[in-house]
């Protein structure tokens, strides 16, 4: 770790010097190759620094730090072809040598962060491509109006030229999508995120700045003030491959950032507010306002806030719904569903399962095991009941190790077929718990309603308890015992949850490992 830490240090003292060598340089009459040659050393050295931290730290995937250590190592070709540019001939016939490299060094450059967001947010995360195309486009509209437009309607300017230059705002512009995006979704946080993020932002700063002295003087430009600005911004970038934490950095983190934090909020709310403000801006000053440009970016930000608040709605519908740990329905889901399935089949006459269904001894699972094995046993009972159950069924955690399943459609005979295939399902193969294997089993408590029939088929609306055989395995009793039919007496959803309550504890009493039906109670609303 001293190693780093000097190695580091190390570093900064360079940049520092040559900072401060350039700007007292370029404020003297001091020959350009010298002015220029503490810029150089920063701009040749960084693809180096990043490889040589690579090499140190040994990330596990290090394909995008090899990608930005070619990306420098171009962009510094690049300047040293603009260096020679201007002091053999002092003049800029765009497009020169050197602008080619550049634009390779800003693919590069796009590809390495691209693989730092796989990595880090592997998928598709919507609402962080959303955000980042609002405020890329608030962006692109200031790039337009106060770059793009004046370069381009320079008549003095050749066509290539135009386009030359008109292009490096373009892939700024790509760049800066890419660092919100980069900010904006998951992975883990620390010092090489903001040093990676820092370098990025001073580099579209400076480049930025570059682009409006040179629209304001009519010409090139070099000073030192800008020399420094891209220097630091190399030099962050340097500090950031030899820091350690590269060695986490492309790690994907199993918390989820907020998807409407206030600063994310607050930079949405200033990117759809600069459209008006521009125009605004325009107004005062008596200029022309860009009503049709303008009008199109107010629009587009409008739908990607539309999209952005339907997202965020759906979300919170599917929070509300789901539960965190299991990825079933949640108790509050249940209930309601459980309300309206009687109904339907008070109205339909079908018959209506429910089995509660509970992990045995799992207080000894999180006592001896700790808590994530008991999380880990959950997730994989939740994952084994889900794929167990037929299509139409609803599975949900009802609380702690307690699930449930609402059947419909399902007879008292199909119902404990269920529950003991459910109940095999869980038991029959051990759940690995980090490197340990669990024998888990669970109990399971069934129950059915029944609906009164049409008095013209002579059926009676009072149903007797079941007959369906036990699994002979399990030592399952098809009823549970001082549970009867009830069928003549009106209950609520609540007595289909009771009977199936009471059927669990009588499985539990009977030794676990079982499922055992309950009589048959009548459906209503």
């Amino acid at each position: 770790m001293g190693r780093d830490r000097w190695t580091g240090i190390a570093w900064l003292v360079v940049l520092a010097g040559c900072v401060v060598l350039r700007v007292l340089l370029g404020t003297s009459e001091s020959e350009y190759l010298l002015t220029v040659t503490p810029y150089m050393v920063v701009s040749v050295a960084t693809p180096f620094v990043i490889l040589y931290g690579t090499a140190r730290h040994r990330p596990p995937h290090r394909a995008g730090w090899f990608l930005l250590a070619a990306a420098h190592l171009l962009y510094a070709v690049a300047d040293g072809l603009t260096v020679a540019d201007d002091y053999l001939s002092g003049e800029f016939l765009e497009p020169t040598p050197a602008d080619l490299f550049y634009f390779a060094y800003y693919l590069l450059f796009a590809a390495a962060v691209l693989i730092f967001i796989r990595r880090r947010t592997p998928g598709w995360d919507g609402p962080s491509a959303i955000d980042a195309l609002v405020i890329a486009i608030s962006a692109g509209l200031l790039s337009w109006i106060y770059i793009l437009q004046p370069l381009t309607s320079d008549s003095e300017l050749p066509l290539n030229a135009k386009l030359t230059q008109s292009a490096y705002p373009v892939l700024d512009l790509m760049l800066l999508i890419l660092a919100v995006r980069l900010v904006m979704g998951a992975g883990t946080r620390g010092p090489v995120l903001y040093l990676l993020l820092t370098s990025m932002a001073l580099m579209l700063a400076v480049d930025t700045a570059y682009l409006a002295t040179a629209i304001a003087d009519g010409g090139a430009v070099s000073e030192a003030y800008l020399d420094a600005m891209w220097m630091l911004s190399l030099g962050l970038l340097g500090l950031a491959g030899l820091h350690p934490g590269i060695k986490h950095f492309d790690r994907r983190t199993a918390t989820a950032l907020p998807d409407a934090s206030p600063s994310r909020l607050g930079a949405l709310a200033v990117a759809v507010l600069m459209a008006p403000g521009v125009q605004f801006i325009q107004w005062l000053r008596g200029e022309p306002p860009s009503v049709p440009l303008i009008s199109g970016a107010c629009t587009v930000m409008f739908l990607l806030v539309l999209a952005r608040m339907s997202g965020l709605v759906a979300a919170q519908r599917r929070a509300a719904v789901t539960d965190g740990l299991t990825g079933l329905r949640t108790r509050r889901f249940f209930g309601e569903a459980l309300t309206t399935e009687c109904r339907r089949a008070l109205r339909s006459g079908h018959d209506l399962g429910l089995l509660i269904i509970d992990v045995d001894h799992f207080k000894k699972i999180n006592d001896g095991y700790g808590h994530p094995a008991g999380d880990q046993v959950l997730r994989e009972v939740a994952r084994r009941l889900t794929s167990a159950v037929r299509a139409g069924a609803v599975v949900a955690r009802y609380g702690g190790e307690e699930f449930v399943v609402l059947a419909p459609h399902t007879a008292p005979t199909e119902l404990f077929s269920m529950a003991e295939r459910l109940r095999s399902e869980v038991a029959d193969l051990p759940i690995d718990i980090g490197g340990d294997l669990l024998s888990v089993t669970v109990s399971v408590g069934a129950a059915t309603t029944t609906t009164p029939r049409s008095s013209a088929t002579g059926a009676s609306p009072t149903a007797g308890p079941s007959t369906a055989s036990p699994s002979s395995t399990a030592g399952a009793s098809p009823t549970a015992a001082g549970l009867s039919s009830t069928g003549t007496v009106r209950t609520e959803p609540e007595s289909l949850l009771r009977a199936a309550d009471q059927a669990l504890y009588a499985a539990k009493a009977a030794g676990r490992n079982r499922s055992i039906l309950a009589g048959t109670v009548p459906a209503t609303p």
